[in-house]
């Protein structure tokens, strides 16, 4: 009894330390205070989510967890209508934990979503950043993804003399905050070159499923 009393409370134990590595470049922090201020944050970031999801749905959800304070729908930053992310902000840190815990993998709304511990909201995050104002990861792919908006933009295309490699075929021109390689938890991705030399990882622009980019 005793045994199988501790291997419940095994499963009941929440986890307060953030396991995200993902790194905004474009925040203004370095990555020593991005990592820092994951340990107190009181924001989540939700991603893979539907266009179609709306903001009730999303607070319906988390509202299932104690502490929510608000939600932030990301947003084409074009047609200011959703392109499949979100903010959501808790009262305090174990909170937002126990929501990570709770939720992180999660089916909603038919699609697998990513809730991972995020540095705090400024403004302008609430934007997608990729060249069609949605993500860049729909920006890259190239499949029919009828919850993200269709086909996507296509605009990493691979080399037919080397498949293992890809060029960036769109007008804007790439930061470094495009590339993904933090989000992507525990992998070691293949790397190929852009047209301007720089160095993108192999999964650039996939989507998550549970992994994915901004």
């Amino acid at each position: 009894l005793a045994q199988g009393f501790g291997w419940a409370m095994a499963h009941l134990y929440v986890d307060l330390r953030p396991s995200s590595k993902y790194w905004d470049k474009r925040s203004g922090l370095t990555e020593e205070q991005w990592v820092k201020r994951l340990e107190s944050t009181t924001t989540l970031y939700v991603g893979n989510l539907s266009y179609f999801t709306t903001e009730d749905q999303i607070t319906e959800l988390f509202s299932k967890c104690q502490g929510l304070r608000k939600v932030v729908m990301g947003l084409n930053r074009f047609k200011k209508s959703p392109c499949g992310f979100a903010f959501v902000e808790f009262q305090a840190h174990d909170q937002a934990a126990s929501a990570v815990n709770l939720i992180n993998g999660a089916v909603f709304d038919d699609r697998q979503i990513r809730v991972d511990f995020d540095a705090g909201l400024t403004d302008g995050r609430q934007f997608g950043r990729g060249e069609t104002g949605n993500q860049w990861r729909d920006d890259f792919r190239e499949d029919y993804d009828a919850a993200r908006g269709g086909k996507g933009a296509g605009l990493l295309k691979r080399l037919a003399e080397d498949p293992n490699r890809q060029v960036y075929v769109g007008k804007r021109k790439i930061d470094d905050s495009a590339v993904p390689n933090k989000r992507h938890r525990g992998e070691q991705p293949r790397v190929k070159q852009q047209d301007d030399g720089r160095q993108l990882p192999a999964s650039f622009g996939r989507g998550k499923g549970g992994k994915g980019h901004r």
